[in-house]
């Protein structure tokens, strides 16, 4: 690790998804550069890095922009922080922190980043958000795909370059896992029959996730009678409850179908799953669960728009569905039920793909190398 600092500004809340994921293999595989983290708001992410023995993690004072106070705080405490430690370049994965972390780098005269992670379109500009934050112009633009650095400019309705850098998770934490004792503990975890078909859905509850197509794809299954389907992940906001509850009551007369709420063993959870499903309703700007999933030597299946379409290649690394259409899914879920040779064929030619393209070590170094242009 290097004697140049740069700083990774994250809004945090309890929100620890795929995203969340990546940046903390990420702070453990910089070569060039020490990275710092700085948590606007203290949540559950803040608390999670802190208690696994993160270093250099920052506590901003921050907290919801509409709360000024909170929002000036946070961003004294950032430029602070940036001449304290001779910072050199700010990075912001999103456009909410990016509020924070653009004024800072402005304030402090330093080079910064702006990481495009969801794609945008023409509605985002109605966002207030959205609209503060494209006033600050960065160093840098970098987005995690095609399809979201595509979105970016045609929104912007000006020519700007933006970097490609596809986020990655960590191959080592998934070859570590043994396949077998995976199976045992989400068995005895959750009360299932070991010789059952797994199929999990992972991520946030919200409805832009879908869970309602997997689990009515799931309620259609021929041989649903033996297997489950994990629906993994809680809402992060009060505003998505009313979704979960029609989640629960669209699954209540199905005793296999289980809501695991929070978890913070998603490698394991994969590792003892039979299919990972995403069955996102919008187009997601990557989709880190898949590659997780490929990384853990199952099929996925995903919704054929957005960033997973730079990842599976249909029917030979994995296996893309109409978005929204559940009898499809359905049937795709029975033909991996069915056929367990398909099922190792995929789940093996993913993991090739995955160990080539996306494990966390090509990630930052491309990351890096990127960053150091500026």
């Amino acid at each position: 690790m290097g004697n140049h600092k740069i700083l990774y500004i994250h809004s945090g809340g309890d929100i620890i998804g795929g995203i969340e994921r990546y940046l903390m293999w990420g702070l453990k595989h910089h070569k060039y550069y020490e990275p710092y983290i700085g948590i606007v708001k203290r949540g559950r992410f803040y608390e999670y890095l802190v208690k696994s023995g993160y270093k250099n993690v920052v506590d901003l004072k921050g907290g919801r922009l509409r709360e000024i106070h909170k929002t000036v705080r946070a961003i004294f405490n950032i430029v602070r922080f940036i001449k304290k430690e001779k910072i050199e370049i700010v990075i912001s994965n999103s456009l909410h922190s990016w509020i924070f972390a653009g004024f800072g780098a402005k304030i402090c005269n330093i080079k910064s980043v702006l990481y495009f992670r969801d794609a945008l379109n023409k509605d985002s500009l109605t966002d207030l958000v959205t609209r503060i934050g494209l006033i600050i112009t960065p160093s840098l633009y970098m987005a995690n795909s095609r399809f979201t650095a595509e979105s970016v400019k045609n929104t912007f309705r000006r020519k700007i370059k933006i970097e490609i850098n596809y986020p990655a998770a960590q191959l080592e934490t998934f070859d570590s896992i043994d396949e077998k004792e995976a199976r045992e503990f989400i068995g005895k975890e959750f009360g299932l029959d070991p010789f059952y078909k797994i199929y999990s859905v992972i991520g946030r509850i919200q409805i832009g996730k879908a869970q309602d197509t997997a689990i009515l794809a799931f309620k259609n299954m021929k041989n649903k009678a033996k297997a489950s389907l994990l629906i993994v992940g809680d809402c992060s906001y009060s505003r998505d409850i009313p979704y979960y509850n029609y989640l629960k009551k669209l699954s209540k007369d199905e005793k296999n179908i289980i809501f695991t709420g929070f978890r913070n063993d998603i490698p394991v959870l994969m590792k003892g799953s039979d299919v990972v499903i995403q069955p996102s309703r919008f187009p997601e700007g990557f989709g880190i669960v898949i590659i997780e999933g490929m990384m853990a030597k199952i099929p996925v299946i995903a919704s054929s728009h957005g960033g997973p379409m730079e990842i599976i290649d249909n029917g030979i690394k994995g296996i893309l569905f109409k978005p929204g259409d559940w009898k499809e899914l359905s049937k795709l879920m029975d033909r991996l039920f069915e056929d367990e040779n398909l099922r190792q064929r995929i789940g093996l030619e993913g993991y090739r793909k995955a160990k080539d393209m996306f494990t966390i070590q090509k990630s930052f170094e491309n990351f890096e190398k990127i960053i150091r242009s500026l």
